[in-house]
């Protein structure tokens, strides 16, 4: 499967940023924030869009797996096959900018924010450098087990909203716990703010790629 992606490419930049967007959004979402996290360009961002379109037809955004609106069930099938496209964009950026996965960092935003801790989890996953989870809960297929136990001190970043109607505050701060558990050098934080993003979260993403080495 191909992606539409779009990209900010510093030249040199030795690191790989992946912004996966939410539901219903599209690949400039959360694109727009790269200036403000990443001033000083130690990172070339690639944003894939997702390849499933919504229901209602609006073809401005799109969704990585579909969700039925009155049982709340989620298409796996889609989940899986947005996971793979996702490793095998990740894995083909990488050889052609010669960046190890290892430098390589995987962010998203709630449907995103699942993506990325799946991409990181699941069994036989590449060891990228780091996983950036905003408004998110723990994958929970049980088809596609993840395990965050192999953290060995990589970078971790969850964010979330104590208004959130969509994920609630329990759910986001067990991504932290079981980040923390596996491992990882996990920072957490809250915001007074719903399911979306704010200014406060994203200079707090911005200290956070600033401390990668």
């Amino acid at each position: 499967m191909s992606l539409t992606t779009y990209r900010i490419t510093r030249d040199g930049a030795p690191r790989l940023l992946f912004l996966l967007h939410g539901y219903s959004a599209e690949q400039h979402h959360l694109a727009s924030y790269v200036p403000l996290v990443d001033p000083d360009e130690r990172f070339s961002a690639i944003a894939p869009r997702g390849p499933v379109p919504l229901p209602n037809g609006d073809t401005d955004g799109a969704s990585w797996w579909s969700i039925d609106t009155e049982t709340t069930q989620s298409d796996l099938g889609q989940f899986q096959a947005s996971v793979d496209a996702l490793e095998a964009l990740i894995a083909d950026e990488a050889a052609a900018a010669k960046v190890p996965l290892e430098r390589c960092y995987v962010g998203g935003f709630s449907q995103g924010g699942y993506l990325a801790l799946t991409l990181v989890g699941r069994a036989g996953a590449p060891r990228y450098g780091g996983v950036w989870a905003i408004c998110c809960g723990l994958p929970e297929f049980a088809a596609l087990p993840i395990d965050l136990s192999n953290g060995d001190g990589r970078p971790a970043l969850v964010q979330w909203g104590t208004r959130d109607p969509i994920i609630a505050t329990g759910q986001a701060e067990a991504v932290a716990a079981s980040l923390e558990a596996g491992g990882w050098d996990t920072q957490a934080h809250a915001y007074d703010m719903a399911h979306s993003q704010t200014i406060e979260m994203m200079i707090d993403a911005r200290a956070w790629l600033a401390s990668i080495d």
